[in-house]
């Protein structure tokens, strides 16, 4: 309990961010990688998604992102932020009814502009091979949890 006399008081706290636009995302080769990959697997959740980057680095594919593990949970935060950064522009859109990311037409348009090397493309390629089946089985364990609700 307070004390008479006393006032208690909150704190704001203010965190700046840098504004998001379609041009800055044309300096951004994560983003871009990472728009790739989504659209190369056709739209994939965010859990599946987050634990396919998380192989692939182990696989030696790395685009830079770190990861955060706890148990059988991978998260890591950079990928939800270039996530939101991609729904922000327009580029990538959720699906609600399979709650999977997908490139929507303006994504697809940008993507198109964008210059990707081949090495990576074939080194994406040969490794998503691998690892799809996880990919797409947490994909469907995510579809059935939402048919449950």
């Amino acid at each position: 309990m307070s004390q008479p006399g006393q006032t208690k008081s909150k704190e704001l706290k203010i965190v700046s961010k840098q504004v998001i636009t379609a041009d800055s995302l044309k300096e951004d080769k994560r983003k871009i990688k990472l728009l790739y990959i989504i659209k190369t697997l056709n739209g994939v959740s965010e859990k599946a998604l987050t634990v396919g980057l998380y192989e692939l680095k182990q696989k030696g594919l790395d685009l830079g992102y770190q990861f955060n593990v706890i148990g059988n949970n991978i998260f890591s935060p950079m990928i939800k932020e270039d996530i939101t950064a991609l729904l922000y522009v327009g580029y990538l859109e959720n699906d609600p009814k399979n709650k999977k990311l997908v490139i929507t037409s303006k994504g697809q348009e940008f993507l198109d502009a964008q210059q990707i090397e081949d090495e990576f493309k074939n080194n994406l390629n040969q490794l998503l091979n691998e690892v799809r089946m996880k990919i797409n089985a947490i994909n469907e364990e995510n579809r059935m949890k939402g048919k449950r609700r």
